[in-house]
């Protein structure tokens, strides 16, 4: 059985379905940044010891420190929680059951394929009136082009 024949029959079963993030991605994600956020701190610490702390430079590596701080906590809540996630429903797409992340079937202009740089691909969602696109990203989904394929399927029964 095939992923989307998978998708499908649980979209019949349950009436839904789910994708949350993906923990494999997330605890790459979050290997990498504990990895940059303790040289990091091994950066600023040796710098201190040192007396080099003022500067452009010490400027940025505070500003670099709290930013890798800000993605290790932020990717940590999400291998928690495993949000946002994408539900596909029989009213539409939405992104964690927000009124704002949701499209509605009908007014689904098109599903582009997935694009963007290797790892980093997203698929977008159009709507009718030209507003901003609905994104879903590879951290929801291994195969982008099934589910893009799947998303179409979906949409051309329910406006149909």
């Amino acid at each position: 059985m095939s992923t989307a024949d998978a998708w499908s029959a649980e979209f019949e079963k349950a009436e839904r379905v789910v994708f949350p993030q993906r923990r494999d991605r997330l605890a790459i994600r979050l290997a990498v940044f504990v990895l940059l956020l303790a040289m990091s701190v091994w950066s600023n610490v040796d710098h201190v010891l040192h007396g080099d702390v003022s500067g452009a430079v010490g400027v940025l590596r505070i500003t670099a420190l709290v930013g890798f701080l800000a993605v290790v906590a932020l990717t940590t809540f999400q291998l928690i929680t495993r949000r946002p996630t994408i539900t596909v429903d029989r009213t539409g797409i939405h992104v964690d059951r927000r009124t704002a992340g949701f499209l509605p079937w009908p007014e689904i202009a098109h599903i582009d394929d997935p694009s963007g740089l290797p790892g980093l691909r997203t698929i977008q969602v159009h709507p009718i009136d030209g507003s901003t696109a609905l994104g879903i990203p590879q951290d929801n989904a291994r195969d982008l082009s099934e589910l893009a394929t799947w998303l179409r399927t979906v949409h051309a029964q329910r406006t149909s």
